[in-house]
């Protein structure tokens, strides 16, 4: 008991006040006018510090300063009632709301900020995207998304966890996602009279876990000795980005078959070939990444970030316009991976260099925009009580399938009987690659031979969407939180420390950040 107590005290003594901040298990404190630090009420321990008000107010001043100057560049459509100002008023909103729901609440900014979309769209007169240049600024926003998320994952992986355990983390990321592809199709079929096409087209989207939300959770968890001895935040975290990527590049060859205009044979082969281009693109340019510019250049990290997101922008752009989807997504995460590992080489850490901060700070500012105008694309005059229950069946029956089969995954790589269960439950969430293709069965309509069952499933489909972003994040984190104390057995706390892939590091040397996010695991 005594060692366990010093144990604790150690581990506490040695956290870093941005690990703290980051595990949500440090106390708040403010200056006095003396310049001490003093710990504040315990009846309040979420009340912003003056550092947090300062922050705020120069975030204030910058957007007045930003909206101003685009005022004598855009004119009108920044006032109030331009595209501009409607889309930037929206995404403010989804922003404010949700990160003061999350200082006072446990429920994750991007619940809130999808909630926020829809209820806009349900109470608000003024349907923000029926403006043409509005709805073609979402288009292309949505082109940025993933190519700051398929990035930013694969450049914090922990790949020495992946490659001492290829079995359990890639079987985890991809049966479980098959499975509820295949169950999507089906049970979309029973429920919905969906065509085949398009059961495998929303299920390929639907898959997507989103370690996102529960990967803090658990990194939390962690700190208290709860799944240390199976290492279930790495497992997690590594096998939910996998699983993100793998739906890009199964998604990107699934949608260009279906909708892509040709004969089917060239369909067929572009399906089986995307993946190996995709592949051997994405090595070519990681490997560039890696060669230019010098490794001791000053600007070594701005550099590879722009050459990394300026290529993804145009395999993005490219895969769509030659029907070649699958080759992008797969492509942006191989070359990731490739320059992480290649720069981990030379010095910088796989799971924690310069140019994994760059893509965590832009995704900070795009998260927002995201989730938030996703929700907005709900339909809901469209959806009745009765089509929304038999939507809510279809989403859940799937969901049943998958997560036996992460609990048959799990028990098959030798996790004992509580912790699968656990693991089971972390891959309940979906989110962002959700958020990210809400609106793609509008946009992949065929031009000619588009019927109105289509156009009504296309409507079905992105409610279906935003229906399982609120419901499966919302069960999920909860189900997450109170069902760890239950499954999970207690053991030694680990620290950010012990995730990192450097395992000691002298005291009198710089240390690296401890602090581990929903970005270092981020659903890619």
């Amino acid at each position: 008991m005594g060692d366990d107590r010093q144990h604790r005290q150690e581990y506490n003594n040695d956290l870093t006040p941005s690990s703290r901040k980051s595990l949500r298990f440090e106390e708040r404190f403010v200056k006095t006018h003396h310049g001490e630090e003093k710990i504040m009420q315990r009846w309040c321990p979420n009340f912003p510090t003056t550092s947090d008000l300062k922050q705020y107010i120069a975030v204030i001043i910058c957007y007045l300063c930003i909206w101003a100057t685009s005022w004598f560049v855009l004119g009108n459509l920044v006032v109030p009632g331009g595209c501009v100002f409607n889309i930037s008023a929206l995404v403010t909103l989804g922003y404010v709301v949700s990160h003061t729901v999350e200082r006072y609440t446990t429920l994750n900014p991007v619940i809130t900020q999808t909630l926020v979309g829809v209820l806009c769209k349900m109470f608000i007169p003024i349907n923000i995207l029926e403006d043409k240049k509005a709805d073609l600024i979402d288009y292309h926003l949505r082109r940025v998304y993933p190519v700051i998320i398929l990035t930013k994952g694969p450049l914090t992986w922990n790949w020495n966890y992946i490659r001492h355990n290829p079995v359990k983390v890639f079987s985890l990321a991809t049966l479980p996602w098959i499975v509820e592809c295949l169950s999507t199709a089906f049970f979309s079929f029973i429920y919905l009279d969906f065509p085949w096409y398009w059961g495998i087209h929303l299920g390929a989207i639907l898959s997507s876990v989103s370690p996102a939300i529960v990967v803090p959770i658990v990194i939390a968890l962690n700190t208290k000795g709860l799944g240390t001895k199976s290492k279930l935040a790495l497992l997690v975290g590594n096998a939910g980005g996998l699983d993100t990527a793998f739906t890009e590049g199964m998604f990107g060859v699934i949608n260009s078959a279906i909708f892509y205009e040709s004969t089917p044979a060239l369909r067929i082969i572009k399906a089986f070939t995307a993946i190996f281009f995709g592949v051997a693109l994405g090595v070519a340019w990681g490997v560039l990444a890696d060669i230019l510019p010098d490794h001791d250049d000053t600007y070594a990290p701005a550099i590879r970030s722009l050459h990394l997101f300026a290529g993804g922008m145009l395999f993005t752009y490219a895969g769509g316009y030659f029907g070649w989807g699958g080759i992008s997504g797969v492509a942006i995460m191989v070359s990731a991976g490739a320059a992480a590992t290649r720069w981990a080489q030379r010095g910088w850490e796989l799971n924690n260099n310069p140019v994994s901060e760059i893509y965590t700070t832009l995704w900070v500012i795009f998260e927002s925009m995201l989730f938030t105008l996703s929700g907005y694309f709900i339909e809901v005059s469209d959806v009745s009580a009765a089509e929304f229950g038999v939507m809510v069946a279809c989403i859940f029956s799937a969901l049943v399938f998958r997560l036996l089969t992460a609990f048959l995954v799990a028990l098959a790589n030798s996790l004992p009987v509580k912790e699968s269960i656990f693991v089971a439950i972390t891959w309940i969430p979906k989110a962002i690659v959700e958020a990210c293709l809400v609106r793609v069965a509008s946009d992949s309509l065929w031009k000619n031979d588009t019927t109105d069952k289509d156009r009504k499933i296309a409507i079905q489909h992105s409610n279906m969407i935003i229906i399982a972003i609120l419901i499966t994040s919302t069960i999920g984190s909860i189900l997450t939180r109170i069902m760890a104390p239950i499954l999970l057995s207690s053991y030694p706390r680990v620290g950010p420390e012990a995730i990192s892939t450097k395992p000691n590091i002298p005291s009198n040397e710089k240390r690296p950040s401890p602090c581990l996010d929903a970005f270092q695991y981020i659903d890619t």
